[in-house]
């Protein structure tokens, strides 16, 4: 577990029990000089068993912050899972020596789950920790303070050593909590978004011929790196079907029945928690710009994808230009003239070198039908489906491509345009003139990209 967790970062798990141990000695000798020798090294276990969980659950977030907390209604799902069990261990020892240190078992349960709520409410809402904060992880830490709490008072009981927390000390950390407590409390009220869970549902299982076409397509683009003894089928309404199964620290997808499109994730570094990115062997390397991210990434494509290098258009760029260190997206696209084809291939290669997201779509140029509606005619056809006036809205940038519809192969103009705080768009086909796919939506602050206008066919 320790590996899975800190995969890649030896000198965080050296530092951080550095400093576990170090708080620990510290807050020992401290408390040796006011109270017995076994209070004293019960405080120092207590320190130890505090600082370790801070810095378990606070390190290596994402950076970005969305405010918002997964409340799960089934209780008793974290206990099924290997990380819930982790969480559960993890808080026992601070359950068990708060209890010890004190000899006071309500006392050290109201600080140990006042503990949690707030590690909980800091990874929703302090910058430079920004992890995801979930019900689960809150029941499951409390369930491990209660059972060391209450192994704790079972030895208060059989044993005799020092005395308990005074009265006068209780009642001080008491007010202090009241005030912590009201503070979590008005940061869930006004600054939080709880967020219900999604419970999972029953997945179809894969067919033997599903899991074999998924195995193939991993081999053909990872080799023997990859392979899945199970999946799952998704039977989508608005795409085609898919088989997909996890992957260490990722999942694999592959469209069903024609196998054209694989696509895989697996976990950036920088969001810390079970990294897995892929490693190129012989060709991974430490990146710094966009010219040596494209450089890994042409060099794993050549190896394993050469299909989508002929005649293709390369195109790289940062995943979000406002936050450091998420990479770059290296992407071939091929096309005839303007027209854009349907093979595609991304590549995220993030700083480490690593691959952490890749499409790929191997399809060959298919055979087009007859052309009869370009650009200005598709804006036509579209200001006149949304009743938009002559320069009414900003439209966005023309997207000019082969798709399949309905099992034939298609040329579309897809368009969408900013009319006050809605977004319109819609496909128009190219040679009925038939619309697909309108829709309406909230717009954010970023208008769309304007139309450059690269020529009508």
């Amino acid at each position: 577990m320790i590996k899975a967790v800190f995969q890649d970062h030896p000198v965080f798990l050296a530092l951080a029990i550095a400093t576990t141990l170090a708080a620990g000695f510290v807050v020992y000798v401290v408390a040796a000089r006011r109270t017995d020798r076994a209070p004293a090294v019960f405080h120092g276990l207590w320190a130890s068993s505090t600082v370790g969980p801070i810095a378990l659950t606070t390190w290596g977030g994402s950076g970005i912050l969305d405010y918002r907390c997964t409340i799960n209604p089934a209780l008793a799902e974290p206990f099924t899972t290997p990380q819930g069990l982790l969480n559960v261990v993890l808080f026992v020892p601070f359950g068990l020596f708060v209890v010890l240190a004190t000899r006071r078992f309500l006392f050290g349960v109201t600080i140990g789950v006042l503990f949690t709520a707030t590690l909980e409410t800091a990874q929703a809402t302090v910058p430079f920790i920004a992890r995801l904060c979930d019900t689960d992880d809150l029941v499951t830490n409390t369930v491990g303070i209660l059972a060391g709490a209450a192994v704790g008072a079972l030895i208060c009981r059989r044993t005799h050593y020092g005395k308990g927390l005074a009265q006068a000390a209780v009642r001080r950390t008491l007010l202090a909590c009241a005030a912590v407590s009201l503070l979590i409390a008005a940061t869930w009220a006004s600054v939080i978004e709880p967020v219900r869970a999604v419970l999972p549902t029953e997945v179809p299982t894969a067919t033997p011929q599903q899991v074999r076409a998924l195995n193939t397509a991993l081999a053909q683009t990872f080799g023997d790196a990859y392979t899945v003894d199970r999946a799952n089928f998704h039977n989508n309404i608005d795409g085609p079907d898919t088989v997909n199964a996890p992957l260490p620290g990722g999942y694999a997808e592959l469209t069903w029945p024609d196998r054209q499109k694989l696509t895989v994730h697996f976990t950036p570094t920088s969001q810390g928690e079970g990294v897995h990115a892929y490693w190129i062997p012989g060709i991974s390397r430490p990146v710094r710009t966009a010219q040596e991210a494209q450089s890994v990434a042409t060099l794993f494509a050549r190896r394993h994808t050469p299909w989508a290098l002929r005649d293709a258009q390369i195109k790289v760029w940062p995943v979000d230009a406002s936050v450091k260190d998420l990479g770059w997206v290296v992407e071939w696209r091929r096309r005839q003239g303007e027209l854009l084809m349907p093979m595609r291939l991304d590549i995220l290669i993030e700083p480490s070198g690593r691959l952490t997201d890749l499409i790929a779509r191997d399809v060959e140029d298919p055979k087009l039908p007859r052309i009869g509606i370009g650009r200005e005619a598709a804006w036509k056809k579209f200001e006149a489906h949304y009743r938009l006036k002559p320069g009414q809205g900003e439209r966005g940038e023309a997207v000019y491509l082969v798709e399949r519809h309905a099992d034939q192969w298609h040329i579309h103009w897809r368009l969408a345009a900013r009319d006050g705080d809605m977004l319109k768009s819609a496909t128009v086909d190219a040679t009925s003139g038939d619309i697909h796919g309108a829709a309406e939506s909230p717009v954010d602050l970023q208008p769309p990209v304007p139309d450059q206008g690269s020529g009508t066919p």
